[in-house]
């Protein structure tokens, strides 16, 4: 995980916050409800980034032709495949 769970509940109570200052929505619920169903979000968006990009590395690593990790054509290769397995799970 890239982020402690204390930092991700301070972004979720920043991200509540400014939506509010924007008058980006009426809140009808309890503050932490909103908060909750903000962090449990962010982290099932990392945990989404990690599944592919586990993914994405096993896939380049079966392939007949080796790339060498770091060389343009690894970094457009994984990109490439990053941004359609995500693609997939985002719109499921």
């Amino acid at each position: 995980m890239r982020y402690s769970k204390a930092r991700i509940r301070f972004l979720s109570k920043k991200i509540l916050d400014e939506c509010l200052d924007k008058n980006a929505f009426d809140l009808i619920s309890k503050d932490s409800l909103v908060i909750n169903r903000i962090y449990d979000t962010i982290e099932e968006y990392f945990s989404l980034e990690d599944e592919v990009y586990e993914k994405v590395m096993e896939s380049l690593e079966k392939r007949k032709k080796k790339l060498i990790p770091g060389s343009s054509e690894w970094e457009i290769a994984f990109n490439k495949a990053y941004e359609e397995e995500m693609g997939k799970r985002l719109l499921k």
